[in-house]
């Protein structure tokens, strides 16, 4: 199922991109010069304006619980399920009103050129699956930007769910973190799917945000990071249940 074959909204998603775009000059510079913290504060503007552009003319809301898990500073990496399109509007919306916040997104995105530009400059990352030179590659950026002070989402389902289920995660997705060096936000998504995915047309729809409490996984041995993983895997679920 294709979200952008409605073209009224493509052309809203299509203008929420361009307030993002409209940065990028900007954001250029600022990469240029060397300034993260000013270039992180103008993703952040940017995000917010393409959200409170997007959001309202798809008809999504959020119901956020938890906000005050959320760092008041220094990276950190989210994970979350992914049920739909719309965790990605979620996820904005979360972080709109903090601090910048990138993805780590399939490589499929990087053919849509208007899009592909967008993800760029959010620094995020693109995943190209079952290349193990590439998956090394990537591991080496992500640490790179989380040095940096670039916070980033994962979804470590590996796709979609498409419903209220939530499939196992990808154990290959916590390496970031770990690698990184830095906590884990875990958050629960519950209801985008309504948005798109449940009929293959645009309904109104509601999702609930549950921020979890910060995982200090930066601080634990090889082997308490691995139960770790585990506890946050389950304490993501248990907010579905």
């Amino acid at each position: 199922m294709n979200p952008f074959t409605s073209i009224p909204k493509l052309i809203d998603v299509i203008v929420g991109l361009r307030k993002f775009n409209r940065h990028i000059p900007q954001l250029k510079r600022l990469r240029e010069a060397g300034d993260l913290e000013a270039e992180r504060e103008e993703i952040r503007k940017g995000q917010k304006e393409a959200i409170e552009h997007i959001a309202p003319r798809l008809k999504v809301r959020f119901e956020v619980t938890g906000e005050e898990n959320i760092p008041e500073e220094g990276a950190f990496m989210v994970y979350a399920n992914h049920q739909s399109y719309a965790d990605i509007l979620a996820m904005i919306h979360l972080f709109k009103d903090r601090c910048q916040m990138g993805y780590v997104a399939k490589d499929e995105w990087r053919k849509i050129g208007m899009l592909a530009r967008t993800i760029e400059y959010t620094r995020s990352v693109f995943l190209v699956r079952g290349d193990g030179r590439e998956a090394v590659k990537l591991l080496k950026e992500v640490s790179e930007l989380l040095k940096n002070g670039f916070s980033l989402v994962i979804f470590p389902e590996g796709t979609r769910s498409q419903c209220h289920e939530m499939a196992p995660f990808k154990p290959g997705a916590f390496k970031f973190a770990e690698k990184g060096k830095v906590p884990i936000l875990p958050v629960t998504l519950d209801g985008g799917y309504k948005l798109f995915e449940e009929k293959g047309t645009y309904q109104p729809a509601t999702v609930r945000v549950t921020v979890h409490p910060l995982v200090h996984i930066e601080q634990m041995s090889r082997a308490e990071q691995k139960e770790a993983a585990a506890e946050i895997e389950k304490t993501i679920r248990s907010a579905l249940d």
